[in-house]
């Protein structure tokens, strides 16, 4: 796939889904702390709707807190109707992030947790691929700009090593299991925890 286009996939895949839920379940709290599934929604699609302006102003006012700015960013959307907020997901599903030095497997691995963060607690059918899981845990674990999204600190002397694709990292207490899982317990989704298995595993816990 061209640049962006994987991204652009997952986006219209999540505002499908989205699509599909009722008023209740787009109130159900996702496993995203600060937000329901309508939240994560808004979050998401802020960052497809957000000029490059408004984007640095943001981040300025929250003194550099990109957390911060996103959830100021999600909340200028949540007064919108929701079928006018997926509309604008789907249009721009392939816009690429407001500041260059976000790479496009950044924006990939968001979506990708993000879809899951409303998926689980739903307990709506689907999956990722194998190839969406292995590009978001390479990034998760290798790339630079990884810890805008987790904390990398559990990962020293683990071996990640899931069950269902092909890919490994690390070396030391292994932690295996679907590689969903793992990417999400990375993420800081305890409710992942207990799908994975391991030495390492029991360290995390």
């Amino acid at each position: 796939m061209a640049e962006w286009d994987r991204v652009g996939a997952l986006r219209r895949d999540f505002a499908d889904m989205v699509e599909g839920l009722s008023p209740e379940q787009l109130e159900q709290q996702s496993l995203c702390d600060a937000w329901t599934a309508r939240g994560v929604l808004c979050h998401v699609t802020s960052f497809v709707a957000t000029s490059l302006p408004r984007f640095m102003f943001t981040v300025a006012r929250s003194r550099g807190d990109f957390g911060r700015a996103s959830q100021t960013m999600a909340r200028t959307q949540l007064d919108r109707p929701v079928a006018d907020v997926i509309a604008e997901l789907r249009a721009k599903a392939t816009k690429s992030a407001p500041l260059p030095m976000f790479p496009e497997e950044m924006t990939l691995t968001d979506m990708a947790i993000h879809t899951q963060d409303v998926r689980r607690p739903l307990g709506l059918e689907g999956s990722l691929s194998p190839d969406t899981l292995r590009d978001a845990l390479d990034f998760l674990t290798t790339h630079k700009h990884a810890t805008t999204l987790v904390d990398r600190k559990p990962l020293d002397g683990v071996k990640l090593a899931p069950s269902d694709i092909d890919w490994a990292f690390g070396d030391g207490a292994e932690i295996t299991g679907p590689a969903e899982a793992i990417m999400m317990a990375l993420a800081d989704r305890p409710v992942a925890l207990d799908e994975i298995s391991g030495e390492g595993a029991a360290r995390w816990r």
